[in-house]
């Protein structure tokens, strides 16, 4: 276990940080989940405009309970139980991780609720979805979204990687509960067509959404740039 614990620790220290004004910015920035609210807001706006409102009502609700017992399960249960220390406030690696806006996180850091929040995310949305290419587009977002708290030091390789096998649990779980329980109609396939998805979600849409994704990490780009020159 002490082995396994110390190279917890050097993988860590080695994907921690740059020398690089501009990364740093971009990772700053790709962290904070107010930075991604354009997509949210386009997400919001497909799943209504492809369910009729009741069905629209249950993915809302699906998703936001989804998001709640991911962060209670980290936050409230998991993080104070395991009191395992973030990289930015264990005493013993603390000096020899590269902080960014002396942004160090709260106190324990295990297991990470980025990386569960945003994989449960992408997984309960490809299985809604039904497109390859969206669901590699979410899970490319969750694992960059992600990384950034590795490039920060506010998590170990470990607190990621446990993150994204309990949000991928969560994900087709919740999805699963959604579709068979609570409205099966929002899983089935409606249309058979080939301007919708195997759901029944337009294609023209999920090309929006990636367009959207990707505009996203363009504007973070330009952003992170404007602060490296200022």
């Amino acid at each position: 276990m002490n082995e396994l614990n110390e190279l917890d620790h050097q993988l860590t220290l080695a994907i921690n940080g740059s020398d690089s004004l501009f990364w740093d910015n971009v990772m700053y920035t790709v962290t904070n989940t107010f930075s991604w609210s354009l997509v949210i807001l386009t997400l919001l706006i497909i799943v209504f405009k492809n369910n009729n409102w009741k069905e629209a009502l249950m993915v809302y609700l699906t998703i936001a309970l989804l998001i709640f017992v991911a962060d209670r399960l980290c936050s409230g249960i998991v993080k104070p139980t395991v009191a395992r220390w973030r990289p930015t406030q264990d005493p013993h690696l603390m000096y020899f991780i590269d902080v960014v806006r002396n942004n160090r996180g709260g106190k324990y850091g295990f297991f990470s609720g980025h990386a569960c929040n945003t994989m449960c995310m992408a997984v309960f949305l490809s299985c809604l979805f039904r497109s390859t290419k969206i669901t590699v587009t979410l899970i490319f977002w969750s694992l960059t979204t992600t990384f950034t708290r590795l490039y920060l030091g506010v998590h170990y390789l470990g607190d990621v990687c446990v993150g994204f096998i309990v949000g991928t649990l969560l994900g087709l779980l919740f999805y699963w509960v959604m579709e068979r329980y609570v409205h099966p109609k929002v899983g089935i396939r409606r249309l058979v067509s080939e301007q919708f998805t195997a759901s029944g979600y337009m294609k023209s849409d999920m090309n929006i959404l990636m367009t959207v994704i990707f505009f996203n990490y363009l504007c973070v780009i330009v952003f992170a740039m404007t602060l490296g020159i200022g």
